[in-house]
């Protein structure tokens, strides 16, 4: 009797780690000679830089830093802003970690205030909140339908798409523009990135992507003004990453990991400009589709066996999505006797993503930092929150559908109203993959028992009452047959019983 067991191999992403860790933000900042005194603070902006994530040992070492940005009123009237970095490392243990192990780093949430202790000095002090994720990719062995003679198997369909390969690549983008007005004096209030993924090729164990980082820089000139400077760098990189090929559908996403942006004076070398140096950070899938005989359920009449399963998951479609979304909110600031909108910036975004019929949906709100003057020109700092919901027809029922998109803000615009209403559109930039997915729990092995003790009435003719439901492989179970006999003897085409009949079988 056969007792080896044919299996195919298929690989899956399994996550090793999947932890938020909290980065507490202190400083205590004195301010140059050339600033003026602490009058009232406005509001400040917090950007999380992280250089490195990688595996050393059994640990997942995160470097980077945190850059607080502080926009403070001096005693006249005017606004002024300062810097300061908070270099951070943090380790976490992860079990059974491998150096070819992916790192992923997203910030979460920040929380960080800053007060005047006196007019020269400010105290900073808040948390930062990092999601950390480390995954691999694991080959799993199957069970196959085309399996041992001595069990009977109930075979199941898995197509779709399975993971070919994976990997994390970072790569350092640097590019100057040139700036139209004196910059002299002016300070960085706030850097936006947003990357986006337009072309992706690829050949035997070679990928090539095409996209853009649009960098965004607000300044505050010395006037008290905030003027912005937009910069396209090109993205286009090649990778070697075995096991992909032409029939791959590769999923390739950017983030920015960290953004260093200066502003360069006039000199007589070279005009005023911006110099910026980013880390870009690709995160690839590729996915082959197959067609794979499966099992989802085992027995034999005739020997014990033990059954080995686990959940797989099976993309049946991958969407990709990159959409703009406008965002229309009015804010009322007729309290403070509003004259003018001089900045407004998006803080967070927060969202959930729910699949509805066959609709997915998104719901979250936008955090915005509204910087207003008054009819005495003085500045006042307020931050306010606006729900939006956006909504991705599909042509099928996603109820098992993943959808983890980046949404950032694409262009901002405001303006106020006679009635000291802020009118605010902001266009969001929705960019991502939906995976239409099943979860199948599938056979991975199957070990042989004790041959069972045989009865002395085995290979007669039994009768068995059926109902209507009952499948055909239940009863053959249960029964101690199989499906196969008992459809041959009772001459049917069905694996659920339509009606209530007399069934006839024979033990095996």
């Amino acid at each position: 009797m056969e007792t080896k067991i044919r299996t195919e191999k298929v690989c899956l992403k399994k996550e090793k780690l999947s932890a938020n860790i909290e980065q507490i933000v202190e400083n205590d900042m004195s301010l140059a000679d050339y600033y003026g005194d602490i009058v009232k603070i406005l509001g400040n902006t917090v950007t999380v830089n992280v250089f490195s994530a990688v595996i050393t040992g059994d640990k997942a070492v995160v470097e980077g830093s945190v850059r607080i940005r502080v926009m403070y009123a001096d005693n006249e009237g005017k606004a002024e802003i300062f810097e300061t970095d908070c270099p951070f490392s943090r380790s976490i243990d992860v079990r059974g970690a491998s150096a070819d192990d992916r790192v992923n780093v997203a910030v979460n949430s920040e929380q960080v205030t800053c007060k005047a202790v006196n007019p020269r000095r400010a105290e900073i002090r808040g948390s930062v909140s990092l999601k950390v994720s480390v995954s691999a990719m694991e080959e799993c062995e199957i069970v196959s339908a085309d399996s041992a003679d001595f069990c009977h198997v109930l075979p199941c369909k898995a197509d779709g798409y399975f993971l070919a390969a994976g990997a994390s690549k970072s790569c350092t983008l640097t590019q100057s523009a040139d700036i139209d007005s004196n910059i002299r004096g002016s300070r960085i209030y706030r850097t936006d990135v947003m990357t986006t993924v337009n072309e992706v090729r690829t050949i035997r164990n070679k990928m090539m992507f095409k996209g853009a980082a649009v960098l965004d820089v607000v300044m505050l000139d010395s006037d008290g003004n905030f003027v912005s400077q937009r910069m396209n760098i090109p993205v286009n990189q090649i990778a070697d990453i075995e096991g992909i090929d032409e029939d791959c559908n590769c999923l390739v996403t950017l983030a920015a990991g960290s953004a260093d942006v200066r502003l360069i004076a006039d000199t007589p070398q070279s005009p005023a400009h911006i110099e910026a140096a980013l880390i870009v950070n690709a995160d690839i899938d590729a996915y082959r589709k197959m067609s794979l005989n499966a099992v989802s359920e085992a027995y034999s009449p005739v020997c014990e066996i033990i059954c080995e399963k686990q959940n797989i998951k099976c993309t049946g479609d991958i969407v990709r999505v990159n959409e703009t979304h406008t965002v229309r909110s009015e804010i009322d600031f007729s309290s403070c006797k509003a004259a003018v909108i001089t900045d407004v910036a998006v803080r967070k975004i927060r969202y959930t993503a729910q699949p509805s019929e066959n609709t997915m949906v998104v719901k979250g709100n936008i955090h915005f930092g509204i910087v207003v003057a008054d009819n005495n020109n003085d500045k006042l700092y307020f931050e306010r929150i606006s729900d939006f919901e956006y909504k991705k027809q599909f042509g099928e029922d996603v109820s098992e559908c993943d959808f983890a998109p980046d949404i950032s803000v694409n262009a901002i615009n405001c303006s106020l109203n006679e009635n000291s209403q802020a009118v605010i559109s902001t266009e969001l930039r929705i960019n991502g993959f939906m995976n239409v997915c099943r979860q199948l729990n599938i056979v991975t092995a199957i070990e042989k028992g004790q041959t069972k003790d045989r009865a002395e009435d085995d290979g007669i003719i039994t009768v068995y009452f059926a109902s209507k439901g009952e499948r055909i492989w239940d009863i053959a179970r249960q029964q101690g047959s199989s499906p196969e006999l008992i459809r041959q003897l009772n001459e049917l085409d069905e694996d659920i019983l339509s009606t209530d009949r007399m069934l006839v079988f024979e033990l095996e």
